[in-house]
Parts: structure tokens; C-alpha cells; sequence
């Protein structure tokens, strides 16, 4: 069984990319490069980046002055990958103006899909159990799943909790994360 830290360890690390008002980069990391397919960057501070991040800057540069610092895009393609992209208004000292624009992208990871039996066997479920797991990992709630399998909700919750104690989890994400 994995635990949280190994399951932290295997998620990807996010690009990050940091540009000041002007749209000059001033940080990228090797994530950030690797995504968007940059090999190097020595000896420029001007980076071609996809239309949907000098979209975020444009629109966090117009909410100067609101409550927004904030802006995450659609998922769009890089091209090799589809990322979700998120800006962030950051300022030098508290209280002064923001004077960069930290883009965070994070890949969209395609849908693992669970081996139930061998998760079955491995925590010592019952074939119910198993069944409200699946159901789990294709997003169901309670009430979705009492109708599936022709239970009362009460039943399914009970379920739950009885996996969650056999697999040593606190919550529904912490199982699914634990499974993917």
C-alpha cells in the first residue's frame, strides 16, 4: 500500500513561469521549458509562450486594482500536452502594487484506469465493496451509486466507511488518489 507521502512524491511537478509587467521572463523552471517544448533560453528574456498564457497576462494586467489575482484558463494544448494554466498577481512587498505575473502549468493527467480485483484482493474487500469502489472511481455519489446497485444510500454509505478502514484512509480522495 502506498502512503501520502509516496503518493505527493509521484504527482507532477507544476511549470512555473514568472514574468514581470512588461512580459519579460524573469524565472522558468525545467518543467515549464519541458512543456512547452523550449530547449534553452540562454540569452534572452522574451519567451513565444501559447496564446492562453498572454491571454491570463492580459486579463490579470486589466484586474490591477480589483479584488481578482487570480485567472485559470480552460485546459488548452500545448501541442505535445493539454495543461491547465493559472496566473497569479504577486507583489515585491506587502501592500505595494503587483509587479510580476506567476503562470503555473500543470499537465492534465489522462485517467488511470484501476485494476479492481487486484485492489480487491490486495485490501481485503468484499465483492460489494469492490463494486462501490468502482463506482467510486468513475465519480458517483452516494445517491448514484444506492441506485446502481439497487441499495439504500445508507448502505453504500457504510460501504465507504468499511473500505476506508480496510485501506487506512480519511476520506473518498485520499482512497482514489491511493488507487490511481
Amino acid at each position: 500500500m502506498r502512503n501520502l507521502a509516496e503518493i505527493i512524491k509521484s504527482r507532477a511537478v507544476p511549470g512555473i513561469l514568472l514574468f514581470d509587467m512588461d512580459d519579460r521572463l524573469l524565472y522558468s523552471n525545467q518543467e515549464a521549458l519541458d512543456v512547452l517544448g523550449v530547449v534553452d533560453l540562454q540569452g534572452t528574456d522574451r519567451l513565444t509562450v501559447p496564446l492562453g498564457i498572454s491571454q491570463i497576462c492580459r486579463e490579470l494586467k486589466g484586474a490591477l486594482g480589483t479584488a481578482k489575482v487570480s485567472f485559470v484558463s480552460p485546459f488548452l494544448s500545448t501541442g505535445k500536452f493539454y495543461c491547465s494554466f493559472r496566473g497569479v498577481l504577486l507583489d515585491s512587498w506587502i501592500g505595494s502594487s503587483p509587479d510580476k505575473i506567476m503562470i503555473l502549468i500543470e499537465r492534465v493527467i489522462t485517467k488511470h484506469e484501476v485494476d479492481i480485483e487486484t485492489v480487491r484482493l490486495e485490501f481485503k474487500l468484499t465483492k460489494r465493496e469492490a463494486e462501490v469502489v468502482t463506482f467510486l472511481c468513475m465519480g458517483m455519489g452516494n445517491r448514484e451509486i444506492s441506485e446502481k446497485m439497487f441499495i439504500s444510500e445508507l448502505t453504500v454509505k457504510d460501504h465507504i466507511k468499511n473500505v476506508m478502514k480496510k485501506m487506512n484512509v480519511g476520506s473518498r480522495n485520499e482512497l482514489i488518489t491511493l488507487l490511481k
